[in-house]
């Protein structure tokens, strides 16, 4: 009862459960990259901003390979695994100019009650002020894919660290970033996400459930369950491979990303607008209460934006079409199906019938893929499930 008439007043109930929060993700010592442990404010402040700072901005291009180079390697590996295309009538479509009721919908779509941007306007402020509001904000994003760029500030994040569970909190790489984006720019990705969410079902496979309408992450449980029985039942070899992909979304090749988008068939207008939301955007960490200074950000996708899900997938769909199409890796055949992969955003699921020269090549694949677009697998926490091979094959 003295929670419920003093809980969201300012005073000492409200005083206390902030102290709380605010120890509960203190951060007292850090470890740097060279095992060194930090211990003064400053030198915690500047350890963190450096790991994310290299975080987000990883070689564009491998070693000894200029960019170009890099790009037409991009650009024939697409075109030999990526077959999917959007119809030009669908494409055009999607270029035509953000609408009043488009920004409407993203409006009514989007959850009140979370922390603003770097900006400090909340939704509610958006949805106060529309109508004086939609004007401008659709002028200034009409005006992008004729080459008028999105403010900085308007690209700015601010990141907050949540401890993980169970994980050693001397280490930068235990706490789980949270990015704040400015309400204005997730608004105009979330108008993107919902002109193409439409489509992403004749873009992205079935083997991939991941943030695709329609699709469920039971819809591969059952799939697996099924080819297991079966390859148990009728003494067909199997064995399963599960990989964990070291910060996914966080290492995502943006050159990578834009060949894809282009190559899938997107127009011009669409691909300058996700473009925009790349150019030159910053972050700043919140360390125990105080901000580190802003860095670059160079590579992966924007954790909080509406878009980012879809971008991901559309990213890794040329690897999982790579592996689909490899005569090298063999899978389950069930009639005239082959059944290689299951996914679920960047967890894998590999189904295995010929291990002995199946998993080399599998790894090969994951190395070509990971030189073009950053993908880096945790071999550590991947990990390998025998179904139906005899014991002395799997060791």
């Amino acid at each position: 009862m003295f929670f419920f008439a003093h809980g969201d007043k300012s005073g000492r109930l409200l005083a206390r459960m902030l102290q709380k929060r605010r120890a509960a993700s203190y951060i007292a010592k850090i470890r740097d990259s060279h095992k060194k442990l930090h211990y003064l404010p400053s030198d915690i402040q500047s350890t963190i901003r450096t790991y994310y700072e290299s975080l987000y901005n990883l070689p564009g291009a491998p070693h000894g390979q200029d960019r170009a180079t890099n790009r037409a390697d991009i650009h024939d590996y697409l075109t030999t695994h990526l077959k999917c295309r959007l119809p030009q009538s669908t494409a055009r479509l999607l270029e035509s100019p953000l609408s009043t009721e488009e920004l409407a919908g993203a409006l009514k779509s989007s959850k009140t009650g979370k922390s603003p941007g770097p900006d400090g306007l909340p939704l509610n402020y958006y949805k106060q002020f529309i109508k004086t509001l939609s004007p401008h904000f659709l002028l200034a994003f009409n005006s992008v894919p004729e080459g008028r760029l999105i403010p900085p500030q308007t690209l700015a994040a601010n990141i907050t660290l949540i401890p993980k569970d169970g994980k050693d909190t001397e280490q930068c790489g235990s706490y789980r970033p949270i990015s704040l984006l400015n309400c204005d720019l997730k608004l105009f990705a979330k108008i993107l996400a919902s002109r193409l969410l439409p489509h992403i079902t004749d873009l992205i496979h079935p083997d991939q459930a991941g943030f695709i309408p329609g699709r469920e992450a039971r819809d591969n449980t059952i799939r697996t369950l099924t080819l297991t029985h079966r390859a148990q039942r009728r003494g067909e070899d199997l064995l399963l491979l599960s990989t964990d992909a070291e910060k996914a979304f966080d290492r995502v090749n943006w050159d990578f990303l834009f060949a894809t988008l282009e190559h899938i068939g997107l127009g011009p207008h669409l691909c300058a607008w996700v473009r925009a939301l790349y150019i030159n955007p910053t972050a700043r960490v919140c360390v125990n209460g105080m901000y580190t200074t802003p860095f670059r950000i160079r590579n992966g996708t924007r954790q909080g934006c509406p878009l980012s899900p879809l971008l991901f997938t559309l990213a890794l769909e040329p690897f999982l079409a790579a592996v689909r199409g490899s005569p090298d890796i063999r899978g389950l055949r069930v009639g005239p199906t082959e059944h290689k992969i299951a996914a679920y955003a960047d967890d894998l699921l590999f189904f295995v019938s010929q291990p002995e020269t199946t998993l080399p090549n599998v790894l090969q694949a994951f190395h070509r893929y990971g030189i073009l677009s950053n993908l880096k697998i945790n071999y550590a926490k991947s990990f390998i499930l025998n179904v139906s091979l005899p014991a002395g094959r799997v060791s």
